[in-house]
């Protein structure tokens, strides 16, 4: 009977860690949206979508990471930096090994505010 508790457990553990990497239909729409508004220099909606999307907040974590990263770099483009920042302070919290790319990092405006919000993680 135990082994069998066991392999049910197994198989429930495993269950839950596969829906929780599959993202839901409407988080890839969110996240689309929020892709295109960036490209077409809607930042406010990019803000605004990543802020009030339940999609996004419950998606996998590689989707929360992208949108959230898109919403730190609108913040800074709108000259909130702090926003900005605490948008990375988030990410890291999700993933704390998160680095921008070498392109990315070297940006005059969101550059400053990822070292800052990674030097505020370690503290």
């Amino acid at each position: 009977m135990k082994q069998s508790a066991r392999i049910c457990l197994i198989s429930t553990l495993a269950l839950l860690a596969a829906c929780a990497s599959t993202p839901s239909p409407q988080a890839v729409e969110a996240l689309q949206q929020v892709r295109d508004e960036y490209a077409a220099s809607r930042f406010g909606a990019v803000v605004r979508t990543v802020a009030t999307s339940d999609a996004l907040a419950t998606a996998p974590t590689p989707m929360r990471v992208e949108a959230l990263k898109l919403q730190a770099f609108s913040y800074c483009v709108t000259n909130y930096r702090q926003l900005c920042e605490d948008s990375f302070a988030r990410i890291l919290q999700l993933q704390p090994s998160f680095q921008l790319a070498p392109n990315e990092a070297g940006h005059p405006q969101w550059g400053p505010a990822f070292q800052a919000a990674q030097a505020s993680q370690i503290r």
